[in-house]
């Protein structure tokens, strides 16, 4: 003990010293309450939405539906394509060598998810849905026209063909973030869409032809594809 000390200030010291310690345990719960508005600034919300219910998770069941019927039913449409191919506009080329129209349709509806699931991840489907919406409307719209061979290689091999692979990405990954339980029962639901694009395009392609001719029936698969 210092020789100028008092029992009174002593007192004060000890008093002085367990406020200090009390003030620094009291400014604690504000240090996190100043916290946490930060933590809530960053633009995620934590709550998750509800799976296997609601109308926006059968909404995407609809779309996804859709987006199969104008991916995989279009590619199954080829064959009625090919018969017209044959028979008419085509008729000078092989078989094997039209077939390589379809063929190469086929190639890109899978290939270009290389491109469109990053995409997707990356967020963009607001880009991706309506840029392979545009390349099937536009490519079935130059296949209309179209007289030659390269001609229905670029257009409806490689528009459509470009345009179904943007589609079809997302028919895939959109389901399993509405649905857990029921995922199986969605998907199955979505994927008939490429059953009924399979009947409905090429009888529809088959019975237009022969009354309105090639380039109007091509251009209503384009119409009932922007329609739906």
């Amino acid at each position: 003990m210092a020789p100028y000390d008092t029992p009174e200030s002593i007192e004060k010291a000890i008093e002085t010293s367990n406020d200090s310690v009390t003030g620094s345990d009291s400014t604690a719960p504000r240090a996190e309450e100043t916290v946490a508005p930060q933590a809530n600034n960053t633009g995620y919300n934590n709550a998750e939405h509800e799976f296997d219910t609601g109308f926006t998770a059968w909404l995407q069941v609809l779309g996804s539906f859709f987006l199969f019927f104008n991916s995989w039913g279009l590619i199954n449409t080829w064959g009625a394509f090919q018969t017209y191919y044959e028979e008419q506009i085509l008729a000078h080329e092989s078989a094997s060598t039209i077939s390589w129209i379809g063929s190469i349709e086929s190639f890109l509806l899978m290939f270009i998810g290389v491109v469109a699931g990053p995409l997707f991840d990356a967020g963009y489907l607001h880009i991706i849905l309506p840029f392979g919406s545009f390349m099937v409307i536009f490519g079935y719209m130059m296949t209309s026209l179209a007289t030659e061979y390269y001609q229905v290689m670029l257009a409806q091999g490689i528009c459509v063909g470009i345009g179904t692979g943007f589609l079809f990405v997302p028919a895939v990954a959109l389901l399993p973030q509405y649905f857990r339980k029921k995922r199986a029962l969605a998907n199955g639901l979505a994927a008939a869409g490429s059953s009924f694009g399979g009947v409905i395009y090429p009888i529809m392609f088959d019975q237009l032809q022969k009354q309105a001719g090639f380039p109007w029936a091509t251009r209503a698969i384009a119409f009932v594809s922007l329609g739906t």
